[in-house]
């Protein structure tokens, strides 16, 4: 709900209710009428207060509802880029393959040159190998935690609305 000067929009609407309410059993209570009318005149408040509940119940299971459609579409989208993650992870390890098939030919043209020659290629194919695998798994893992996170948040985010419309439906129902 917004807020204009310090006073919450909801907070506002209940005190006006709870206001109403006070105002009619005090009108009931002080007015000149029968004991039979009077009872009258309170089992239709009553009425009427139970008929409020039930449509704030049924406004608590429609933002349930609401909340959990919120959740099962955060849960899509991360499961959509997680599908994206894994693409990223196919291609690295097709670059990272034709790095060393690159490497490796060169190795074996540098065997016929000679054996020193060799033996430098094979050291520069093993740092390039080893520095793109490190490269990959950090981004593997970087990829991993993020995805984590958000499912994470996204679950809590749902759970604490969840919770919020919930209470605030027993709060409603209390009164």
């Amino acid at each position: 709900m917004s807020e204009r000067d310090g006073i919450n929009v909801k907070d506002f609407l209940i005190g006006g209710l709870i206001g109403g309410i006070v105002g009619s059993v005090t009108a009931l209570l002080l007015a000149p009428k029968s004991g039979k009318e009077l009872r009258g005149d309170l089992n239709e408040h009553v009425d009427v207060l139970k008929e409020k509940g039930t449509q704030w119940k049924d406004v608590a299971y429609e933002k349930g509802i609401e909340i959990g459609n919120v959740a099962k579409e955060k849960r899509d989208s991360i499961m959509d880029s997680t599908a994206g993650f894994v693409d990223v992870v196919k291609d690295k390890s097709g670059q990272l393959y034709e790095t060393v098939s690159k490497q490796t030919k060169s190795v074996k043209e540098t065997a016929v040159a000679g054996v020193e020659a060799t033996k430098q290629a094979a050291q520069k194919a093993s740092e390039t190998f080893k520095s793109e695998a490190k490269d990959a798994e950090s981004e593997i893992k970087h990829a991993a935690d993020k995805s984590k996170e958000e499912v994470k948040d996204a679950s809590k985010t749902a759970k604490d609305k969840t919770e919020k419309i919930v209470d605030d439906a027993k709060k409603e129902l209390k009164k």
